[in-house]
Formats: C-alpha cells, sequence, structure tokens
C-alpha cells in the first residue's frame, strides 16, 4: 500500500520547495493550499516529472469544518498517511493599533487552531503507522517578543511548545515530531523588498527555501527535535537564550519599526 506525505501551505514558498524535494525523493503527496493558488498546475508538474503519486485538495484550513471535511476525504480515499508537514501560516508587520482584527484573528485561526486540530485529527492515521512523522514550521520568530508582529511570534512560540510537548507524548507510539524555526525566506518579490529593508541582519540570515527544505527535510530523517537552518540563525537562537530582553529590545524596535514606516 502506498504511503503519503501531507502537505499543508503547499503551492508556493517553503511548502512547494517541500513538496518538489520530497517528490525527488521518490515520495507520494498530498498537496493542501488554498484555492486558486496554482495548486493543480504543481500536481500536474510534480507527476509528470517524478513520476510519484500526488493528489491535491484545496481549502482554508482557518475553519474547523474545512479542517475536518479534509480529514474526511483522506479517509473516504483510504490513503495511508506517514508523514505530516503543517507548513501553512501567515503574518505580518504593523502597529497593533492600526492591525485589522480580521488579521489578527486569521494569525490566530491558522497558525494556532489549525495546526493543532489538523494534527490532531490526523493522528489516528499516523499511529497506524510503524513509524511517522509530523514535521511543524515555526519561525525563528517564535524565540523573542517582536514589536509591530506581536500576536506573529505569539502563535509561532506556541507551534514550538505544541511541537515539543506532542514529541514527548508521542514519542513511544512511533510518532516523532519535530519543529522546524526558519528565519527570513525570499519567497516573493514582497519580501525581498521586507528583507532589504531589515539591512545586513536582514539579509545574513536569509536562507533559500529550497535550502531549508533539505535541511528540514534531511533533519528529520536523523531524528533532530528542534531544527535551525543557517549560521546567522543558530547565532540569534543563542542570543535570544543569554542576551535579555531589555537588551535586544531596542534593536529590534529600530529594525521592525524601520521596516514598518518604509512600508507605509
Amino acid at each position: 500500500m502506498k504511503k503519503y506525505v501531507l502537505i499543508t501551505g503547499a503551492s508556493a514558498g517553503l511548502g512547494k520547495a517541500m513538496a518538489l524535494e520530497l517528490a525527488r525523493q521518490g515520495e507520494n503527496l498530498i498537496l493542501v493550499a488554498l484555492p486558486n493558488e496554482g495548486l493543480d498546475e504543481l500536481t500536474r508538474h510534480i507527476k509528470l516529472v517524478y513520476n510519484v503519486s500526488v493528489f491535491s485538495y484545496e481549502t482554508d484550513l482557518r475553519f474547523r469544518p474545512n479542517i475536518e471535511a479534509l480529514v474526511e476525504w483522506v479517509s473516504n480515499q483510504n490513503l495511508t498517511i506517514y508523514y505530516l508537514i503543517n507548513n501553512a501560516g501567515i503574518g505580518g508587520s504593523k502597529p497593533f493599533e492600526q492591525a485589522e482584527t480580521e488579521q489578527l484573528e486569521r494569525i490566530i485561526q491558522l497558525n494556532v487552531i489549525g495546526t493543532a486540530l489538523l494534527t490532531r485529527l490526523l493522528l489516528p492515521f499516523l499511529v497506524k503507522n510503524q513509524q511517522s512523522y509530523v514535521l511543524n514550521v515555526s519561525s525563528m520568530a517564535a524565540f523573542s517578543p517582536l514589536p509591530y508582529k506581536t500576536v506573529y511570534p505569539a502563535s509561532k512560540a506556541f507551534i514550538y511548545s505544541f511541537s515539543l510537548g506532542l514529541r514527548a507524548e508521542l514519542s513511544h507510539r512511533g510518532v516523532q515530531v519535530s519543529v522546524l524555526h526558519p528565519g527570513p525566506m525570499p519567497t516573493s518579490t514582497e519580501n525581498l523588498d521586507r528583507l532589504r529593508k531589515h539591512g545586513w541582519l536582514g539579509q545574513i540570515s536569509t536562507v533559500p527555501t529550497e535550502t531549508i527544505a533539505q535541511i528540514a527535510l534531511q533533519q528529520v530523517a536523523r531524528g533532530k527535535r528542534v531544527i535551525i537552518p543557517g549560521w546567522a540563525n543558530k547565532v540569534a537562537y543563542w542570543a535570544t537564550r543569554w542576551i535579555p530582553w531589555s537588551i535586544r529590545e531596542p534593536l529590534m524596535l529600530f529594525m521592525i519599526r524601520r521596516e514598518v514606516a518604509l512600508s507605509l
């Protein structure tokens, strides 16, 4: 029986890079993304180039009924899932008092609720395998508060804590949970412009999505718990552990305030 890797947020950016890398390795895929994001085209490309089995499913994972419908579809298709990659997520930079409440709600719904509910509902599929994997995509933002982003790093801190707790709980069931913390990624022209506004610090911490995908999948295969791609991001991680927030706060304020001001 064929086994599948289910990837959310698979139509672009890191999710797409992971889908292509896994297909290159011969893995069968279930790709999930928002409607009208080019998922069908990516599915056809992977089938043609890599000769693996690929299913695509378009939905918005912010909403419980959509998550339940996805899981029901997987069950009806009688698909065996042994690897779940929770990659879908959203963020943004804006003064909190100017942030639309709908956008704040979207971040929490997708990054927090969507990740937790989908993992819970797919867990019965995962534990049927002798060995299965969950890779949750967090962010370097999980390790520190960030002014002008506020809710986003808090949501990614949830994913970090959720992943480590779940790993400890499920390790004896043959389910290995890993959490990935990428830094800035050049996934679009908008992202590139934003990274330039961060100056040299943003540029040295930027790692191509293809490289992040390769590192993440290799580290999962090696049983790594926390995955931080790029030397600059590793340095930044240790800085958050050893340098007090009172010292880091002015630097964060300067960098992100500059980004927001230039964007406006």
